[in-house]
């Protein structure tokens, strides 16, 4: 049976091939080892079949991987629960050693709450129904347990983000008061643009800069509908330059706690 989610397989299976070429190991004979047929393992390096765990697990044990490929089958299948076009961009997410990110609308993603995730998808997205929005807030919520134990986060967001009251002030204040508890134990490291910035260089929308330890860093510009992921040398850099001076304009991460405070207690 051809597996719908081929997208996602075809990455799977091309790790199976890169594997196997590399081992000098044909089809036949891996599948000899595992003992599936080497239609079977055809099907798989194609994407045309989604493999189970256990076959992951054999393929691991075969080709000497050190559990490459279950790791790699456990991403894909928890990805499997989110929009198509953030499949990828989430295991971009999980393997990053340092996550930058501008928001000037709303506050970032990896620091909602579901309840502010789930009123800020519903109004802006009208013709999805109610058990996608379901299925995209628990999507979000996730996504700051699933990243690297360690991983390094920095965030310059927009007074005006902080201060827009999404869903009502219980929602807002509790999303606030996330915010404060994550920079407090120091899981993030936060810094905001006020109002007044003269030389605001970021009225293009969020933009977020991810870092790694074997690949180069790749840079994420948000539209409508989704990311676009930006990964030549070029585009990276400008996108590196953008965040410095947007950093530049924002004020200190300690001035910055002290205005998230005062908004959170509705201070003007």
């Amino acid at each position: 049976m051809v597996q719908k989610e081929s997208r996602v397989w075809a990455r799977f299976g091309a790790e199976v091939k890169r594997l196997r070429s590399g081992a000098g190991i044909t089809q036949v004979r891996l599948g000899g080892s595992v003992n599936m047929s080497d239609s079977l393992i055809s099907a798989i390096e194609n994407g045309t079949r989604a493999p189970k765990r256990e076959y992951a697990e054999a393929l691991d044990a075969a080709l000497s991987t050190g559990g490459t490929l279950t790791r790699l089958w456990l991403d894909l299948n928890d990805s499997l629960g989110v929009p198509e076009w953030w499949r990828d961009i989430s295991l971009l997410e999980r393997a990053a050693v340092e996550i930058r990110e501008y928001q000037m609308v709303l506050i970032p993603g990896l620091l909602q709450t579901a309840d502010y995730a789930r009123t800020a998808m519903r109004a802006g997205r009208l013709w999805d129904p109610d058990e996608v929005i379901e299925r995209d807030v628990e999507a979000r919520v996730s996504r700051l347990r699933s990243l690297q134990e360690g991983v390094f986060l920095w965030f310059v967001v927009d007074e005006f983000a902080l201060r827009r009251v999404v869903g009502d002030t219980r929602i807002m204040n509790c999303q606030l008061d996330r915010v404060l508890s994550l920079i407090e134990d120091g899981t993030i490291r936060l810094q905001i643009i006020p109002q007044h910035a003269p030389q605001h260089p970021g009225m293009s929308g969020g933009l977020r800069i991810l870092s790694f330890t074997d690949r180069a860093a790749v840079a994420l510009a948000e539209h409508l509908v989704g990311e676009e992921i930006v990964d030549n040398p070029e585009g990276v850099r400008r996108c590196s330059k953008l965040y410095g001076a947007l950093q530049a304009e924002a004020l200190s991460p300690t001035a910055s706690v002290a205005m998230l405070q005062k908004i959170r207690k509705g201070d003007q």
